[in-house]
This record gives structure tokens, C-alpha cells and sequence, in this order.
């Protein structure tokens, strides 16, 4: 299970009564995992199906067309293997997860959902990882900055980064990316390394 936290300073000199990205999920904060296309592909494969044989004197026009109304007509029903498919066939290797924080201008975060954005990107897109999601969103010409349009550079607005973590088959990899002059970031990898960075290469 991936879980996420964050944290603000605030924005200097904001109105009273102000919310901003930090509170709000989706915007500021974003975690969810799902089960990957090869679990989907396992549980198929063991939904094997067998013939009613109540199917067998219907016409199979009629089969057809009165199946979707009535199951023991449509000529198949589940097997025992499909029973035997629950949690216990389950293993993390089938799950992808995501993590994420943002830090910036919050208006901006809060006007594209910025962490939920980035991760549906990863989700439901086949060709997108985490990596290049959060690029799309927080990297340099991002749709964080292409949100402030012609006030880009000029009040802050847009300026902005995300930090994650994505799970494959039970493997970690931290993600970030910024489109500002650097964004504070530690982890301890994968050999127990504490690693620290400001900007987009380590020191």
C-alpha cells in the first residue's frame, strides 16, 4: 500500500481564509495503486467456461438475442476455476502504484489537480510512465506553466515541481521534475543511501 503526506509554509501575504493546494487531494497530493493489464489477463485466462446445458436446445438465434436477459441461455457459465479466483490469487507483482507531492504556486496546482492528473496520465495511458507524467505536468513547458500563459516569469504563477514514487512488479523508483530554479527533494533509495537534491543533478 503507497500512502502520500505533505506539508506548506503557505503563501506569503495570501487572503484570509484561503485554501490551497496542500489540503486539497488530488491538487497538492495524490496515492493510488491498481492492478496491472497482466493480472487482468491471469484472471481471464482462469475464467474458463463451459456450455448450460439448457443453452444446448435453445436456437441460437434466440440464444443470442435472449442471453444478455437470461444467463443459463447465454451457452456459457463460469467453471470452478472461476470460483477458486479471489484474493488468495493476488500477488503484488500485479500492482502498479503511485505516490505524489507538489511544491509551488498552489493556484496553479489546484487549477489542473496536478497530482491526480499526472497519475491518470500514468494510468490509463499505455504509453506514459510516472516518469514522463509528472514531466508532462511539472517539467519545463508543462501544463503548470502553460497555465499562467502570458504571466509566466513575471508573479510565480505555474511555477512549481512534483516529487513521487512509482511501484512496478514490487519495485520502487522515485520521480521528479520542476520547471523553476530547484526544488528540494531527499529519499533513501533502494541500498539504504540517503540522497539529496536541489536541482537536476545530484551533488
Amino acid at each position: 500500500m503507497m500512502c502520500v503526506a505533505t506539508s506548506t509554509g503557505g503563501l506569503t501575504n495570501k487572503l484570509s481564509g484561503r485554501i490551497g493546494d496542500t489540503p486539497t487531494i488530488g491538487a497538492g497530493f495524490w496515492a493510488e495503486e491498481w492492478w496491472d493489464e497482466r493480472l487482468e489477463k491471469w484472471a481471464t485466462d482462469q475464467w474458463k467456461t463451459v456450455q448450460s446445458p439448457l443453452a444446448r436446445w435453445v436456437p441460437d438465434v434466440l440464444r443470442d438475442t435472449l442471453g444478455e436477459c437470461l444467463p443459463a441461455l447465454s451457452g456459457y457459465q463460469s467453471s470452478a476455476a472461476a470460483a477458486e479466483f479471489g484474493d488468495e490469487k493476488r500477488s503484488s507483482d500485479g500492482i502498479r502504484a503511485v505516490a505524489l507531492s507538489g511544491t509551488g504556486n498552489g493556484d496553479s496546482f489546484l487549477r489542473l489537480a496536478a497530482t491526480r492528473t499526472a497519475a491518470a496520465i500514468a494510468r490509463f495511458s499505455t504509453h506514459h510512465t510516472l516518469t514522463s507524467a509528472v514531466h508532462q505536468i511539472a517539467g519545463p513547458g508543462g501544463e503548470l506553466q502553460r497555465s499562467a500563459g502570458d504571466r509566466w516569469g513575471k508573479t510565480g504563477e505555474g511555477e512549481g515541481g512534483i516529487i513521487g514514487i512509482e511501484l512496478v512488479d514490487g519495485v520502487g523508483q522515485i520521480v521528479a521534475d520542476f520547471n523553476c530554479g530547484g526544488m528540494f527533494r531527499t529519499w533513501v533509495d533502494g541500498n539504504g543511501a540517503e540522497r539529496v537534491m536541489v536541482f537536476n543533478e545530484e551533488y
